[in-house]
């Protein structure tokens, strides 16, 4: 499923550097976020049945959280360029010294990331961000349409998505995705409106010991 997807947004990349009219290279700027939009869909769908299938059985290998955090922004950086969002990061520069699954975990990271994009407006900003309070807090905060009148504790369940998303794709799996992540290394997902203006921020706890 997503090596097609991602060949043709190849294609479409190199059409977009080669064109000279700024309508033609929107045109083509928005076909290749319609093909994000369903290769972020169809990711989900194999990243939940990838969760399923190895919770049963981690992986115990020595990771930094920190640098794991940093990874994701790095591979999504490109997406969210594509919708002019900043993403600014605010990471210690000592290690988060953890023992867990890195596939698992950066699959969390890089659901929470996603949605934050997705969900932005153009010409905004994504701030990511990494403390210790006695566990290690890994958290994301955007500015986009925040989670309007749904129940955030039911924005967990497989396929529950915002009152307020009904004319974007997706699937309703990112959040199910880091919250299983979460409680099978031990910790929990933490969603809430931001405090700092519009927008939401998750924040996937684990703890330090």
């Amino acid at each position: 499923m997503r090596t097609p997807l991602a060949t043709v947004r190849a294609q479409a990349e190199i059409i977009h550097r080669r064109l000279n009219k700024p309508e033609h290279r929107t045109t083509i700027r928005e076909m290749i976020r319609a093909i994000d939009e369903s290769s972020r869909s169809a990711g989900q769908l194999l990243d939940h049945a990838m969760v399923t299938f190895r919770a049963d059985s981690l992986e115990h290998t020595p990771l930094d959280l920190v640098e794991l955090l940093g990874e994701t922004c790095a591979r999504l950086a490109p997406t969210a360029e594509l919708k002019d969002i900043a993403i600014k990061t605010n990471l210690p520069d000592a290690a988060f010294d953890f023992i867990g699954d890195s596939v698992l975990l950066q699959g969390a990271l890089r659901n929470i990331l996603d949605n934050a994009i997705k969900y932005s407006p153009e010409d905004s900003e994504i701030t990511v961000s990494a403390a210790r309070n006695g566990n290690y807090v890994l958290s994301i905060r955007d500015q986009g349409r925040g989670f309007g009148d749904a129940d955030i504790q039911d924005l967990t369940s497989r396929f529950s998505r915002g009152s307020n998303v009904s004319d974007i794709v997706g699937s309703g799996l990112g959040l199910t995705i880091a919250d299983e992540v979460a409680r099978s290394h031990g910790g929990r997902l933490e969603i809430s409106e931001n405090t700092e203006g519009p927008g939401a921020c998750v924040s996937l706890v684990l703890p330090q010991s």
